[in-house]
């Protein structure tokens, strides 16, 4: 298994390196950019944000070209639906497609997996004192999660290297727990979509040659979202490899998941939408506080590294327990960081972006936040 870990990765590496340069060389030939024209927007300079094209197509290509099919049974289903995220999230970065669509389409992804390729929650494991689950509910818990998560990562794409860095701390992490418990379709695919996070984020460091934009941002949501619901279902019963494996799939993705459960929160006790676009997000916060990109980045990546490990430590405590904790955990961790920042910015005499920018912000299409 060595020998095809390597080779899928730099496969994925490289070739995600190669298809990058040629989309930014197309990018500036068609004009094909993220404009700044959005006060909440970050970046000052126009950028290529078709960076999610080269992951998907790079990674594709390895996976197919290395992974057994018989450690993959679902695979066709994972193809079919990966392609309509990847389809969505590129027709919303050329010309801009309608919440509606977006939702409608990211609901026949998702049940594609559940329905067809079987990838689904069959079990509480014991939260609320459920285990078992009917089929019908296993469907729908399955699909709203999986939404859910995909639009959670898309949010919290705001700054160089979030998102990316984000997916490939859940890749890697993933990669290593099936490899411990010997499921070497599932570490193989982790290990070939982390390989294609790097090659991107060559790209994406501070001045970003390129965006993932909503390609990459929905894909990197599809993918942790399928490990999730892989990675809980493989561990289900007495004897599992990790007994609080809900608990530790939940830490992976409690950044994107407590920011965004907080900005829908904030925007509708403000009267808002929670679709409407604000800049309250907390990589908002830390560059109101004069951190750059790459030190907001660190800061946030090594805060969910810190949620892993506690998740890990802690894991014998029980899943409604340590998810009991995580959660206390982040909103002392929100609340930390809040206060801070109205601290700096009160000593400083900054009004927040979000404040600048009042009432006439409008969101075209769900999720989007860059």
């Amino acid at each position: 298994m060595l020998i095809i870990a390597v080779i899928l990765f730099l496969t994925a590496l490289l070739g995600t390196m190669i298809c990058i340069r040629s989309v930014i060389s197309i990018a500036r030939e068609k004009h094909l950019f993220d404009e700044p024209s959005e006060e909440r927007k970050i970046h000052i300079y126009k950028t290529p944000n078709l960076g999610g094209v080269g992951i998907y197509c790079a990674f594709m290509f390895s996976a197919s070209l290395v992974i057994p099919l018989g450690d993959l049974p679902y695979f066709n289903c994972f193809v079919a639906a990966s392609l309509i995220i990847f389809a969505i999230g590129l027709k919303d970065d050329l010309v801009g497609l309608g919440p509606t669509k977006k939702f409608l389409a990211q609901i026949a992804a998702a049940a594609i997996l559940a329905f067809l390729g079987d990838l689904r929650f069959t079990s509480f494991h014991g939260l609320f004192g459920v285990t078992e689950i009917s089929y019908p509910l296993s469907i729908l818990v399955t699909i709203l999660i999986n939404i859910f998560i995909y639009n959670a990562i898309n949010l919290i794409d705001g700054i160089d290297g979030l998102a990316g860095s984000l997916g490939l701390i859940g890749s890697l992490a993933f990669a290593v727990f099936f490899f411990m418990m010997k499921r070497q379709g599932e570490c193989l695919l982790a290990i070939g979509f982390a390989g294609s996070l790097i090659g991107f984020l060559y790209y994406n460091i501070s001045p970003a040659k390129t965006f993932m934009g909503d390609t990459g941002s929905l894909l990197v949501g599809f993918m942790l979202s399928m490990f999730c619901v892989r990675f809980v279902e493989l561990n289900k019963g007495p004897g599992s490899f990790f007994p609080a494996a809900p608990s530790i799939a939940f830490a992976i993705l409690l950044v994107p998941i407590v920011d965004t459960v907080r900005v829908f929160m904030f925007r509708a006790l403000r009267g808002r939408s929670p679709f409407v676009a604000d800049s309250n997000h907390l990589h908002h916060r830390f560059i109101n506080m004069g951190f750059t990109h790459m030190q907001t980045t660190g800061i946030i990546v090594l805060t969910n590294i810190i949620f892993i490990s506690a998740a890990l430590v802690f894991q014998n405590i029980g899943n409604a327990q340590l998810i009991s904790f995580l959660v206390l955990f982040s909103v002392i961790t929100n609340f930390f960081f809040w206060n801070l920042s109205k601290s700096e910015r009160r000593n400083a005499n900054v009004l927040p972006i979000d404040e600048k920018i009042g009432h006439d912000e409008k969101l075209s299409s769900f999720g989007k936040n860059n």
